[in-house]
């Protein structure tokens, strides 16, 4: 049975707040495979400085941005 309460923790940012890191993470990379809701990694799996432009382009809003920067 599940428990009633606040699950804020788990509920998607509405559209409004959402931020391009909230986007772009939304599919698998191709390239170095993170999952949806991670940010991209390099080979020694550190957090990358910028998503992996096979991922980025994805989001049409975001397709011709040269760089997209992953949060701090």
């Amino acid at each position: 049975m599940r428990k009633s309460g606040s699950m804020a923790g788990t509920q998607a940012p509405a559209a409004s707040d959402r931020s391009d890191a909230d986007d772009v993470e939304q599919p698998v990379c191709p390239k170095c495979d993170a999952q949806p809701g991670s940010p991209c990694r390099s080979r020694g799996g550190t957090v990358t400085s910028a998503y992996h432009t096979r991922r980025f382009t994805k989001v049409p809003r975001l397709a011709k941005v040269l760089r997209v920067p992953t949060p701090g």
